[in-house]
């Protein structure tokens, strides 16, 4: 069975800053940024260095608004 794609999840916070969460099995790290192009651009950048992950765009509440998956290579079941 494989295991979920480790998450990065990207949101307005309530001081007007962009934050991108990092959530995978191995690691959990935060990191803020003035505009909403700094953190996509960040978020890719992790993305795309992992062999399998998810980048979430949230909304308020919570709610995703756009979602991507990465993956690269071949995965063996």
């Amino acid at each position: 069975m494989k295991s979920p794609a480790p998450l990065v999840s990207v949101r307005l916070t309530k001081d007007g800053v962009w934050s991108v969460n990092e959530r995978c099995t191995s690691r959990v790290a935060i990191d803020y940024f003035p505009s909403q192009w700094a953190a996509m651009r960040h978020a890719v950048r992790v993305a795309r260095a992992r062999r399998r992950c998810r980048v979430a765009l949230l909304g308020p509440g919570g709610a995703v608004r756009a979602s991507r998956d990465y993956a690269h290579g071949e995965e063996k079941p």
